[in-house]
């Protein structure tokens, strides 16, 4: 979000400079016609070149406004192109430490692991894309709706895939986490993405979890233990192991 403003705000200082440098030269315009008006005045040969000195005066202005549309197209893509390899240096926007605000309040991202091996149990390929670790001071709508000014809490974004040609039952909601603090903890459902349980063959489902620290602060934690049971199929047999795999920050 406060790359996309910064990009806006860029967008909006190179328009004035736009307009600024138009300005000038409309100022330029009206005194090349004052004087071309003075020497009418002064010889009537001048009748004869006012109609080439207005056209050269014309000329210079379109000229002008091309260079400065031009400049100013230019700086917005060197923008976007050092936002973009920016983003690209480790595919996230928002950095470890960075604080940000949106409607539901003011977060900050104290760690974040998102280099976790592919886990794959029975049919099922689990890729967890990141664990992060964020405070934060909510809103007051929110805070009522969580019945707290401030919240702690941890973030697991997933993507689960049913690689078989049959449908299967694998409840990837009910993750059970524990931290180094001493915290065990169920998702969120009121915060969490719902991913339905019955996966149909060859389907990919992906969502976010957050688990509220209830006793320690985010920036504490330095490791995360997250257990899903093991898949199912329609009569109920395990598909593959239990998940229980730690990470640490």
């Amino acid at each position: 979000m406060k790359k996309s403003l910064g990009l806006l705000s860029m967008s909006f200082i190179l328009l004035l400079v736009a307009c600024g440098e138009e300005n000038n030269v409309n100022e330029t315009e009206a005194s090349n016609n004052n004087d071309a008006t003075n020497q009418i005045e002064d010889s009537p040969d001048n009748n004869s070149n006012n109609g080439d000195n207005d056209e050269e005066v014309s000329n210079e202005h379109d000229n002008s406004n091309e260079a400065a549309n031009d400049s100013a197209d230019q700086n917005l893509n060197n923008e976007d192109e050092e936002v973009m390899e920016e983003v690209q240096e480790d595919g996230w926007e928002t950095e470890v430490g960075e604080t940000i605000e949106n409607e539901g309040g003011t977060f900050t991202l104290h760690a974040r692991q998102d280099d976790i091996d592919t886990i794959e149990t029975g049919p099922v390929i689990m890729d967890i894309l990141q664990v992060n670790t964020v405070s934060g001071e909510l809103t007051p709508d929110m805070a009522e709706l969580m019945e707290s000014d401030v919240i702690d809490y941890i973030q697991i974004d997933v993507e689960v895939q049913n690689s078989s040609d049959d449908d299967i039952t694998f409840y990837v909601n009910q993750a059970t986490i524990s931290t180094d603090t001493g915290e065990q903890l169920e998702s969120d459902w009121l915060m969490s993405d719902y991913l339905d349980s019955d996966m149909m063959a060859n389907t990919t489902h992906s969502g976010s979890f957050f688990f509220i620290l209830e006793n320690s602060n985010a920036e504490d934690v330095n490791s995360v233990r997250m257990t899903w049971s093991a898949p199912i199929d329609e009569d109920w047999n395990e598909l593959g192991e239990d998940i229980d795999i730690e990470i640490s920050f």
